[in-house]
């Protein structure tokens, strides 16, 4: 009896050590091997100090377009092939000149405070003119709610309200809005913050914000927080003259725009793989008036521009294409006119689209790059990447975290994702970037070390997606 369970456990003990051993090898066998990328911070840096030398790239203007011829010579010298700039006609903003004053009258003479441009308030995208110097009544709608319209005549005046209320304030007449900035940009005094207005068509896809609301397109701009309660003070203090009923308070404004047809630019180019479907690199390249969009987006810009010069030197089976989107702050046109033209291509063909949109990590503030990813699978994938990636650079293993976590492409890539591909974006913890839509977004608030962080890990991932 003894000799027998001496030889059930001994048969135990060899099952046990098969087992083990039949785990290990598949685990082997399964275990994926990745060739983790090169990225040159200094080389992207020469791009961004290009880039922003161009100053701000407003869609449809000769700056953008400079832009755009910039990123096609460098994807020909990174040895992309089938290089190309692809147009696309659009409705287009521009702002030619602005000015704003708060006119408070008085027996004892008028009272004339005039607002700074870009200082004191800019305009927001497809803003209407005024058609020269208007003077216009002011009524504070609080965060312009549709209660708060009821029972008040804002017809032929401006409102003043915490949060963009386009449609809105022009379906019940306004003829003119005013954002008080009190959300964004709390380090740096809530400065006026450059919001977009958005248009979608039948299908829910973005079009430019004038070709869906035609009617209610009407002087916009955004103040500082600062600026804002001075108008509202200056509102609360307002008298009503007997008789007349006019109040002693008026905003001033002279804002002239162009809204207009013009062409913006999409730069595309490939390391070319053996097979038809794509893994695109999308990041958007135009900025707003204010600024030169280092960090938005010129950042995502620099990095796929990077990510061209390494992938073009691997053999891959499937297309990695890069492409350098446009009209982005103005409702993710460049990206959704791609798809439109491609749509075939992104349905049948495309395999994933990786976004990259301030993807910049200032140390003085956070420590975090944020990496999201529609698929299961191709989070843990990354997170071996991740292991391999901090193994190899431990001096910024100390300095830097990188989270991975469920979600989409972006904003580039939610007009892929909408066709039914999957979706990655990378962009730095939400606080990096104090400057984010206001006159600040210069080369001198980005980190170029933080570039190769998202740059290494997504071209990594691409590399072994396509091969």
């Amino acid at each position: 009896m003894e000799r027998r369970t001496k030889i059930i456990a001994l048969i135990i003990i060899i099952i046990v050590i098969l087992s083990f051993a039949a785990a290990y090898t598949v685990n082997k066998l399964t275990e994926r091997s990745y060739t983790l990328i090169d990225f040159d911070c200094d080389e992207a840096y020469i791009d961004m100090q290009y880039l922003t030398g161009i100053g701000p790239r407003v869609p449809g203007t000769p700056e953008d377009l400079e832009g755009a011829e910039y990123l096609k010579a460098r994807f020909e010298e990174a040895g992309l092939s089938d290089v190309y700039i692809e147009e696309y006609p659009m409705t287009t903003f521009e702002v030619n000149s602005a000015s704003m004053s708060l006119i408070t009258l008085g027996l004892g003479g008028d009272i004339i405070r005039d607002f700074v441009h870009i200082q004191d308030f800019i305009l927001y995208q497809y803003s209407g003119s005024t058609n020269g110097e208007v003077q216009l009544e002011i009524v504070d709608v609080g965060n312009g709610s549709q209660g708060n319209f009821e029972g008040v005549d804002v017809n032929g005046k401006a409102v003043l309200t915490t949060q963009q209320i386009l449609p809105r304030a022009a379906e019940n007449g306004a003829a003119a809005v005013i954002v008080q900035n009190i959300r964004t940009g709390e380090k740096i005094g809530y400065p006026p913050y450059s919001g977009g207005i958005y248009g979608s068509d039948e299908n829910g896809d973005s079009i430019p914000y004038p070709d869906a609301n035609p009617n209610y397109v009407v002087p916009t701009c955004s103040v500082s927080r600062d600026v804002g309660e001075e108008i509202r003070d200056a509102i609360e203090g307002a008298i009503e003259t007997p008789i007349l009923g006019l109040s002693t308070v008026y905003i001033q404004m002279d804002f002239d725009t162009t809204i207009a047809k013009k062409k913006i630019y999409n730069v595309i180019g490939d390391v070319k793989g053996s097979s038809d479907e794509f893994i695109y690199f999308v990041a958007h390249r135009d900025s707003t008036y204010i600024n030169p969009g280092a960090c938005d987006d010129l950042s995502g810009t620099v990095t796929i521009m990077e990510l061209a010069r390494q992938l073009a030197n691997y053999d891959v089976t499937h297309t990695i294409r890069f492409i350098s989107m446009d009209a982005e702050e103005k409702g993710l046109l460049g990206a959704t006119e791609y798809v439109k033209a491609h749509e075939e291509e992104v349905i049948e063909k495309g395999l994933i689209v990786l976004n990259f949109d301030m993807n910049d990590v200032n140390l003085e503030r956070v420590d975090t790059l944020e990496m999201e990813l529609s698929s299961k699978e191709l989070r843990s994938r990354l997170k071996e990447i991740r292991t391999l990636f901090f193994e190899k650079h431990s001096n910024l293993r100390v300095k830097y975290n990188i989270n991975i976590t469920e979600g989409g492409g972006g904003p580039d890539g939610a007009p892929f994702m909408k066709r039914g591909i999957h979706g990655g974006f990378a962009i730095g913890e939400w606080g990096s970037s104090w400057e984010y839509h206001t006159q600040w977004d210069t080369i001198e608030h980005v980190n170029k070390e933080s570039w190769q962080l998202g740059g290494v890990l997504f071209g990594t991932l691409a590399l072994d997606i396509a091969s």
